[in-house]
This record gives structure tokens, C-alpha cells and sequence, in this order.
């Protein structure tokens, strides 16, 4: 082996090192807040507790008010196993529903109140959380996250948001 195929060797492996290195704590920040919802992962991010000027307390108590959040949401959904039970009864009281040759309204309010009554808890639990996030918050604080929410909103759209309803159609018509 030559000097200068080690010398390319050396390089190549200390290359490696180095971006392997600087790669470690970027894939192990991007995993912290894998989970939580959009105003979660913002509020306990480096952006968002500069922005808000978040001190340690109030990091804590945020913390423990998201994981309460998570918590509750895993016990009104239960584990991916159990979403995916409740999802393929529902479909088949669904098929069921639509089979049937007369059309069974006790059945259909049935399948609806079931649905309704989760989504309740849901808002509920996001409501209660929000209520908890607020008065964490100073009122400075309170009107900087007023303005980012808005922004968030706004921006709409990534990771699974969607936009405001009717505001697609006010685009379209502008175009025209």
C-alpha cells in the first residue's frame, strides 16, 4: 500500500469520525419530542423558549403538563394494537350498518354517540391542557404565543395541519 493511498484512507476515516460525530446530537435532538402535538414540540423547543423567554420553572411545568396530556391521551385511545381493534370494529358495525336492507337509525346514532363522546374527551383533554399551559404563562408571554399560534395557523398544512376551512376557496378566486 502506498503513502498516499493511506493518507486517503486516514482522511476518509477521519471524514467519517467527524461527521458521524456531528450527526449524533442532531438525530438524538430530533427524537426528543417525538409524540406531541405542534404546540408541544414548539413550546419545549430551543425556538420556542427563546421566543416565549421561558424560564426553568416554567420548562417544568410545561414538561410535566404535556406528558399528563400524553398520558391521558394514551389512556382515552389506548395503545396502536388497541386503536387498530377499535377502528376495525367500527368499520365492520359500519359495513354491518350498510348492508342491512332497512336502514337501522338506532344503530347509526349509536355508532355517531360513540364517536362523538371520544372526540369530546379529546377536546376536553386538549382544553384542560391549554388551560394549565396559560396559566403558566405570564401575560407578555401570553400575547407572544397568541401571535405564534396565529402564525402556526396561518402556516398551516405541514406534518398533517390543514388550513382554516374556506381559505383554499379565497386563494383559488384571487388567482382567477
Amino acid at each position: 500500500m502506498t503513502i498516499s493511498n493511506k493518507l486517503s484512507k486516514f482522511v476518509f476515516v477521519c471524514g467519517l469520525a467527524a461527521a458521524s460525530v456531528a450527526a449524533t446530537p442532531v438525530m438524538a435532538k430530533g427524537d426528543m419530542h417525538r409524540g406531541m402535538n405542534s404546540h408541544a414540540r414548539f413550546l419545549l423547543s430551543e425556538r420556542g423558549i427563546d421566543k416565549l423567554q421561558l424560564t426553568e420553572d416554567q420548562q417544568t411545568q410545561l414538561k410535566a403538563i404535556f406528558a399528563e396530556q400524553k398520558t391521558q391521551f394514551k389512556a382515552l385511545h389506548g395503545d396502536k394494537e388497541t386503536m387498530k381493534a377499535n377502528r376495525a370494529a367500527y368499520k365492520e358495525k359500519m359495513d354491518v350498518l350498510l348492508a342491512t336492507q332497512a336502514f337501522d337509525e338506532n344503530a347509526a346514532m349509536e355508532l355517531i354517540k360513540a364517536r362523538e363522546e371520544k372526540t369530546q374527551q379529546a377536546a376536553l383533554i386538549k382544553l384542560k391542557s391549554e388551560h394549565a399551559i396559560w396559566q403558566v404563562l405570564n401575560a407578555e408571554q401570553r400575547e407572544s404565543y397568541k401571535e405564534i399560534k396565529k402564525h402556526m395557523r396561518k402556516k398551516g398544512h405541514k406534518k398533517g395541519q390543514h388550513r382554516p376551512r374556506g381559505e383554499r376557496k379565497d386563494k383559488r378566486s384571487d388567482s382567477k
